[in-house]
Parts: structure tokens; C-alpha cells; sequence
């Protein structure tokens, strides 16, 4: 046979039947419904402000990308201007201070264009703080337009 449906009021705890009392105020449901409003503000101004910090992180990545585009097009000006003076001064006929002084303004420009873009300084490269007086006098001429001419200089290559 099967199962009766009783009412709540009917349905028995621990074998007695429990008798409930039917609410006749609907303060309890105002509360409930006000306390689910609550929630649903709550979860919305939570939505709200989550996306307010995505637009801001979003807005900050564009800001810094820039920046790094900014940066990257000035390293690369840098190098181009410091070529072009040796270009120059080779077409002049090699002035032998400005041209160790072109080289090694070329060097550090190419340097600090390739430590932008691959995040490490070349073996190859000055310190980042040099005094050119003292460097550039123990390299000839001939050895720094070689490299400077030739791009990938063979003294310049890592050995493999």
C-alpha cells in the first residue's frame, strides 16, 4: 500500500506527531525577501567594483605597453642617429677621436637596444657606466669599423 502525503503539521519527529502553529504574520517572509535584496545588492555592487579594478589593471597594461613602445622607438633613434654619425664620419675621411667617440656612442646605443628587447645586456657590451677615456684608447680604429661595418663581427660571436 502506499505512503500517505501528510501535511507538515501531521508529520511526526521521533515517532509523536508535532503540531505546528500556522504563521499569520508575514513579518518573517519581509525579512527574508529584504535579506535576499540585500544579498542581490551586495553581489552587484561586488560585480560592479570587480570590474572597475579589470578596466584599471586593463587601462594600466595599455598605459605600460605604451611606455615600452615609447621606450623601444627611442633606443631604436638612438642608434640609428649614432650609425648615421659614423657614416658620416667615415665619408669625412675617419677623424680619429670622433670616430672612437661615434663607435662607442654606437656600442652603447645598440647595447641598450638589445637589453630592452631581450631583457639581458650583451656579453659584448660595455658597462653601462663607462669612462670612454680610458677604454676606447686601448681599441684601434680598424678593429672597431670592422665590427661596426660588418654587423656580426666573428670576434664579436659567441664560439659554438
Amino acid at each position: 500500500m502506499p505512503k500517505r502525503n501528510r501535511t507538515k503539521e501531521q508529520r511526526s519527529i521521533g515517532g509523536h506527531a508535532v503540531q505546528t502553529q500556522p504563521t499569520t504574520s508575514a513579518a518573517p517572509a519581509a525579512a527574508a525577501v529584504e535579506s535576499e535584496q540585500a544579498r542581490a545588492t551586495r553581489l552587484f555592487v561586488q560585480s560592479v567594483k570587480a570590474h572597475e579594478a579589470a578596466d584599471r589593471a586593463e587601462r594600466e597594461r595599455q598605459d605600460i605597453a605604451a611606455a615600452n613602445t615609447r621606450h623601444g622607438a627611442a633606443l631604436l633613434a638612438a642608434k640609428e642617429s649614432a650609425a648615421a654619425l659614423i657614416r658620416q664620419l667615415r665619408a669625412d675621411g675617419r677623424p680619429r677621436q670622433k670616430m672612437a667617440d661615434a663607435e662607442a656612442a654606437y656600442r652603447h646605443a645598440l647595447a641598450e637596444l638589445t637589453e630592452f628587447e631581450t631583457g639581458e645586456r650583451p656579453h659584448w657590451a660595455p658597462p653601462p657606466l663607462v669612462d670612454d677615456s680610458d677604454s676606447d684608447d686601448t681599441v684601434g680604429d680598424d678593429a672597431l669599423s670592422d665590427a661596426v661595418d660588418g654587423g656580426d663581427d666573428s670576434s664579436e660571436a659567441q664560439p659554438s
